[in-house]
């Protein structure tokens, strides 16, 4: 799957070379909307919480909220300590910030590969502030599109069983006083590596706009073509779907938020470089999430509007 996934990177940028050449004004319109979405939209919204959340789990900091959160999410949803609270940041600090600390956590030795596999599974949110706020939705259709999108998710981990132990104050106080490196070396490993991802979620939105954009000269429709654009990447997508009054617009943001797009399967998929897990699974994870969440966003939709 990795030479798949190295294969079909190749060909997009092979594509987006040839198109630029041939389509060079047109690109940088593209790619003026591209960077204002990131530096507007995800900029404010995930580096933060990238960098904070990086640099509490190298320090050990990030003990302190899973020996609280554990008390409650550990009994719900059967997960240790740390797991517990890496699905309640989830819920905030949006993808693929979730892939990042995930696999940080990974790394020094938190959880094992089963354990990363099931977080990959539902621990997948996009940002609040991209909901409630880039979206420009009224408060009651952001409402019903995040209930929608997390619903699902918060279903599936309630059906997730595994033996957990809870943590002692103790084992908190160790990670404290032992942390994995010193505060400069973390917060420049934090910085680095939230900037590294920045770079990949830039490319490959970039990459992904330029595909949309060329399939205007195939399709003509541009409901339709919002659509396909939402498929391959999400927070455009879904900001050019709301222009239109339809009734599928809300259920197919919702898909979106919950699929998350091949644009943040590809962020992703780098980001867990090296690591052992299987892209199929989390595709047909995300696959899954989108379309329960499509659904149930139409009967509420039918329901009460």
């Amino acid at each position: 799957m990795k030479k798949a996934n190295y294969y079909f990177t190749l060909c997009l940028v092979l594509f987006t070379t040839i198109f630029s050449f041939l389509n060079m004004f047109q690109i940088v319109k593209v790619s003026t909307n591209v960077i204002q979405i990131v530096l507007t939209n995800l900029l404010p919204s995930l580096l933060p919480f990238m960098i904070l959340i990086s640099l509490c789990l190298s320090l050990g900091l990030f003990e302190i909220f899973s020996y609280l959160i554990q008390f409650i999410f550990s009994p719900l949803f059967h997960l240790t300590p740390h797991m517990s609270s890496l699905y309640f940041v989830s819920f905030f600090c949006g993808y693929p910030t979730n892939a990042k600390i995930i696999k940080e956590s990974y790394e020094l030795g938190y959880i094992n590969i089963k354990q990363l596999q099931h977080l990959l599974s539902i621990a997948s949110f996009s940002s609040l502030s991209f909901i409630f706020v880039s979206l420009h939705l009224p408060i009651n259709i952001a409402f019903m599109i995040y209930i929608s999108h997390i619903l699902p998710s918060i279903c599936k981990a309630f059906w997730y069983k595994q033996d957990y132990q809870l943590m002692n104050i103790r084992e908190t106080i160790y990670q404290l006083k032992n942390p994995h490196m010193n505060f400069v070396s973390a917060l420049k490993q934090s910085i680095t590596s939230s900037l590294t991802a920045f770079i990949f979620i830039l490319g490959y939105m970039l990459v992904f706009q330029f595909v949309g954009y060329s399939l205007e000269t195939l399709i003509h429709n541009h409901f339709v073509l919002s659509i396909i654009q939402g498929f391959l990447e999400f927070s455009s997508g879904s900001i050019q779907l709301l222009q239109y009054q339809h009734f599928l617009v809300y259920p197919f943001v919702s898909f979106y938020l919950s699929f998350s797009g091949l644009s943040v399967l590809m962020q992703v998929d780098n980001i867990l470089e090296g690591i052992p897990y299987s892209f199929v699974c989390y595709f047909k994870d995300r696959f899954i999430h989108g379309i329960l969440s499509f659904l149930l966003c139409c009967a509420i939709q039918y329901l009460t509007f």
